[in-house]
């Protein structure tokens, strides 16, 4: 039986028609106005993929102006903005008692308003209060669907713990929606853009930075092997999770930077067709990342039965982790120098950027110059970002287990 989901209540008159519209497009349905979306699959080549990107971008954008006609409203409105979401993750997340509460259902039902009719969520929106019929779906100008920042990868596992404690199709056929936009976002040669549909510059690349792919390749992972969880899912999506996994774990270990024919961790974000590392903002060089690595890296030793060649990645990012520590040092964030204070109780620690070539820490600064050393960066960029990191820390431990 196909689960459908109920749009939510407050949604009457020919704006819940319009909603009624979508859920048939994506369960099989048809509408007036747009193309079927279950005719696509994964793209197979970048043309393919650029024209499900337009057809997504249409496809959100048709839906908006719907909405604003069957409301009466000429210009879209924004949301509450957030910092992240405006909810308790980890509780939206993980616990099924407070998720099958009134207030976890109600946060589930306004969850359901803000996603697009291509899948997936916006990011910086206060998704606690309903998104109005003609509202934009977040906060950001041009705003599209992104995994930037947790965003979709947060609703989808919100969705599924809804779905698994209520068993009501209005949630499961979301994390199904969601999962199907996550699979044809993936670039064909297994990689993920920050944004999909498509916007250009940086968003455009394969994004590692602030695990954008890190968090889409746990829910791949998990739903490729077969978890308990996604029960509810569709056979169709199960197997193409299963051919997502497979090209994923061919480009992260493809993207890989090698120095001298040697291996070592991955950049922040990668071009889409060389694969090489790129920059990103002003204050982000193409350099090795410490933190997002160290992600992918536990993300590896998680998978059943890793292939040689992951397993040589797993081994060669371990080892570069263990040469570059940098212990008996506390990182003090902020305008107040020296950066590095002394402590020998201290956790080791390792430059968020390295430079690939020297592979020594990097610090960028908003007008573009990189430096060495970070007393010589703003202190505006001292403050703002994250210039050390103890994560790797924990990917070591993790490997040490992985190892015995």
């Amino acid at each position: 039986m196909t689960l459908r989901p109920v749009p939510p209540a407050r949604w009457t008159g020919a704006a819940r028609l319009f909603s009624l519209s979508l859920v048939l497009l994506f369960s099989g349905g048809c509408s007036p106005e747009v193309e079927n979306a279950d005719a696509y699959q994964p793209a197979r080549n970048m043309e393919d993929y650029r024209a499900l990107s337009r057809f997504f971008s249409e496809l959100d954008q048709k839906a908006l102006a719907a909405e604003r006609k069957a409301a009466g409203i000429k210009k879209s409105t924004k949301p509450t903005k957030a910092r992240l979401f405006g909810f308790d993750v980890k509780k939206a997340r993980y616990d099924r008692d407070y998720i099958a509460s009134d207030e976890g259902l109600a946060l589930a039902d306004s969850l359901l308003t803000y996603q697009t009719p291509s899948g997936g969520w916006s990011k910086r929106t206060d998704m606690r209060e309903p998104r109005q019929p003609g509202q934009y779906y977040g906060t950001e100008k041009k705003y599209i669907p992104t995994f930037d920042n947790n965003a979709t990868s947060v609703q989808f596992w919100v969705m599924v713990n809804a779905c698994n404690t209520t068993g009501e199709a209005r949630y499961c056929d979301s994390a199904s929606r969601a999962l199907r936009y996550i699979l044809l976002a993936q670039y064909p040669n297994g990689g993920w853009p920050q944004t999909f549909p498509l916007r250009g510059g940086y968003h455009d690349d394969i994004t590692f930075n602030d695990d954008a792919i890190a968090n889409l390749l746990e829910i791949i992972g998990v739903v490729a092997q077969g978890d308990a969880r996604f029960a509810f899912l569709p056979e169709q999506l199960k197997t193409w999770a299963r051919d997502s996994l497979r090209r994923a774990l061919d480009m992260l270990v493809a993207t890989q930077v090698k120095v001298n024919g040697e291996p070592t961790i991955w950049g922040a974000q990668h071009h889409p067709l060389t694969l090489e590392p790129t920059s990103a903002r002003a204050f982000e060089p193409a350099a090795l990342a410490t933190s997002e690595s160290a992600d992918l890296m536990l993300f590896l030793m998680t998978l059943e039965n890793p292939s040689p060649p992951v397993r040589d990645a797993i081994d060669s990012a371990a080892g570069w982790f263990e040469k570059r520590r940098i212990d008996g040092l506390r990182y003090r964030r902020g305008e107040v120098l020296p950066a590095l204070m002394p402590d020998e109780n201290a956790d080791p620690l390792w430059g968020r950027f390295y430079d690939i070539d020297s592979n020594r820490p990097v610090f960028g600064d908003r007008d573009g110059s990189i430096q060495f050393e970070i007393e010589k960066i703003s202190a505006e960029r001292r403050e703002g970002y994250a210039w050390y990191s103890e994560r790797p820390y924990k990917a070591l431990k993790e490997y040490r287990k992985w190892k015995q």
